[in-house]
C-alpha cells in the first residue's frame, strides 16, 4: 500500500513540477501550489482511498497542464506570426526612407566633386534645397508611419495578453476543480464518477485564431502604409 502511495504522490508530484513550469502569475501559482499541498496532506491522512483517488483525479491534472502549455505557445505562437506582419507591413516604407535619404545625401556629396569652388558651392545651394524639401518629406511620413505602426503594435501586444490571461484562466479554473474534487475523494465524501471530464476544449484557442485571422485581414487592408 505505501509503494502504491509513493507512485502516486510521485505521480502528483511531476504534474505539480510540470505546472510550476508554466509562465504564469504569482498569484496563481501561490494558489495551486496551496491546493497541491492540502492534496498531499489528505493523502497522508486518508491513505485507504488515496491509490483510486490520485489514479483517477492524476491523468487530469495532467491533461490539464498539457492543454495550458498548448494554449500558451497557441498564443505566443499567433503574436510572433503577427509580429511579423508588422513588420512586413512597413517593410517598403522604411526602405523608401533609406532610398530617398541615401539619394539626397550623394547628392550632395557629390558637389565636391564640381571642377572649381563656385561650381561647388552653387551646387550644394541649389541641392541642399531640394533636399530639404525631400527631408521634410521623410519627417512627415516617418511621423504618420510611427502612428500606425504604433497603433498595430499595441492591438498585438493587446491580444496577446487577453490570449495567455484567458489561457490561465483556464488553467486555474480546471486545476482548482479537479482538485477540489480529488480531496473530497480523498475525504471519502464523494465516489468516483466513470465519466472523465475533458479540459481540453479551451477558450484560448479561439482567442488565437481570432488573433490570427483579425490582424492577417487587418495589415493587408488598414495598415497599409502609404506615402
Amino acid at each position: 500500500m505505501c509503494l502504491k502511495l509513493s507512485v502516486l504522490l510521485l505521480g502528483l508530484s511531476i504534474s505539480y513540477t510540470l505546472a510550476r513550469r508554466l509562465p504564469i502569475t504569482l498569484k496563481t501559482d501561490d494558489k495551486i501550489q496551496k491546493l497541491h499541498s492540502e492534496s498531499l496532506v489528505l493523502a497522508e491522512v486518508h491513505q485507504d482511498t488515496s491509490t483510486k483517488c490520485f489514479s483517477f483525479y492524476n491523468p487530469q491534472l495532467n491533461q490539464i497542464t498539457a492543454q495550458y502549455e498548448v494554449d500558451y505557445d497557441s498564443c505566443i505562437s499567433a503574436y510572433e506570426t503577427s509580429s511579423k506582419q508588422v513588420e512586413n507591413c512597413y517593410k517598403s516604407a522604411r526602405e523608401n526612407i533609406e532610398t530617398s535619404a541615401f539619394q539626397s545625401c550623394s547628392a550632395l556629396y557629390a558637389c565636391n566633386l564640381a571642377s572649381n569652388a563656385y561650381n561647388a558651392f552653387d551646387c550644394a545651394s541649389t541641392t541642399a534645397a531640394e533636399d530639404a524639401k525631400i527631408f521634410y518629406a521623410i519627417s512627415a511620413n516617418a511621423t504618420d508611419a510611427a502612428i500606425k505602426s504604433k497603433s498595430d503594435y499595441l492591438r498585438v501586444d493587446t491580444t496577446r495578453n487577453v490570449c495567455v490571461s484567458n489561457a490561465e484562466r483556464n488553467y486555474v479554473e480546471d486545476t482548482s476543480k479537479v482538485y477540489g474534487l480529488l480531496n473530497s475523494c480523498l475525504l471519502g465524501n464523494d465516489n468516483i464518477p466513470v465519466p472523465t471530464p475533458d479540459f481540453t476544449d479551451s477558450t484560448a484557442n479561439e482567442f488565437t485564431t481570432e488573433f490570427t485571422t483579425e490582424f492577417t485581414t487587418e495589415f493587408t487592408t488598414e495598415s497599409t502604409y502609404k506615402e
